[in-house]
């Protein structure tokens, strides 16, 4: 193992001694962290959360089972595994241990090999458990977020701005003529087209909190936060061209954007109750526009604009 492969560990006991031996064994392991009590592991941990804790049973403060005990009931806290380090050999102890959720035990003195074997598991479940989280946010095939992961993003934002009274704005973008293309090029052709549009997208967006979203099919979304109608409107036709140069035969795209921006929309959401669905609702009316007016279109409207629209057709 290398050590820039990151995995956080934190080693727990009162034993100075142990503490030394440990370290020599997981020195490749970064960060590593140490703690002489329960109360400044718990501290430590709480602080920055390790990947993996090394707990010695019997300590003066609080024991083992006591900060274990605290590390599964606080929620920051609950998933982090703990392996029991330990000079009793007990079937009572070992099931005590596991019972507080303890995930696993060492017997000492520390045996380097059986250490290592134990801590690289753990390692490896970590890396499972990322790669399944990676794949729940993001689409592989373009490295977007998933629209999923999208709307968690978007609310989040949406507090964001409500507190600070920042615009925010929400495209969505549509490529036109891709299941034509799709059909008559094949699936190959057609992941490399969305690849492409996803890739000049990202060059439109251009700043590091701009996000994008595989949206649904041949549709994506961009998330601008601090970003007015007018910036939402440069970045459309930014994507537009991008897409473009691109050059794919008979695909175009159209942009519709939503955008709580100016200070009388940002008014209106409160006295509404807008919600972030509502800026989506507005962004898919507005490409809807953008599509209706043709090919290579982009319109991005005002939540006040749209909640206006929707009151007067609803008492129509």
């Amino acid at each position: 193992m290398q050590a820039q492969e990151k995995f956080s560990i934190l080693l727990v006991d009162d034993d100075s001694m142990v503490v030394r031996i440990l370290s020599r064994i997981l020195g490749d392991f970064t960060p590593l962290r140490f703690a002489t009590s329960g109360r400044a592991a718990l501290k430590l941990a709480r602080e920055s959360t390790p990947d993996l804790v090394l707990l010695d049973v019997d300590m003066p403060d609080l024991s083992g089972f006591e900060v274990c005990k605290a590390f599964k009931s606080d929620p920051a806290l609950a998933k982090v595994p703990i392996i029991f380090i330990t000079s009793h050999e007990s079937a009572q102890l070992e099931a005590k241990g596991l019972e507080l959720g303890a995930a696993d035990f060492i017997s000492k003195p520390p045996h380097a090999p059986l250490v290592l074997a134990r801590v690289r598991t753990y390692q490896r479940l970590k890396m499972l458990s990322d790669t399944m989280r990676s794949a729940v946010k993001m689409d592989f095939l373009t490295g977007a977020v998933t629209r999923r992961e999208l709307e968690r993003v978007l609310t989040q934002e949406w507090l964001r701005a409500e507190r600070s009274a920042a615009p925010l704005a929400l495209l969505l973008a549509d490529i036109e003529g891709f299941t034509a293309y799709n059909a008559e090029f094949g699936e190959e052709k057609g992941d490399a087209c969305l690849k492409s549009v996803a890739d000049s997208l990202r060059l439109a967006a251009q700043r590091p909190t701009d996000l994008l979203g595989r949206y649904a099919g041949g549709k994506f979304a961009l998330l601008l936060p601090a970003t007015d109608a007018q910036g939402a409107s440069t970045v459309a036709q930014r994507a537009i061209d991008a897409v473009s140069d691109l050059h794919i035969l008979r695909v175009t795209l159209s942009v519709g954007g939503g955008c709580r921006g100016s200070s009388r929309s940002i008014e209106w959401n409160g006295a509404a109750g807008a919600v972030p669905n509502d800026l989506i609702a507005a962004a898919e009316q507005a490409l809807k526009s953008a599509r209706s007016a043709g090919n290579c279109k982009a319109r991005v409207v005002d939540m006040v604009e749209f909640g206006t629209a929707q009151a007067a057709s609803s008492q129509n």
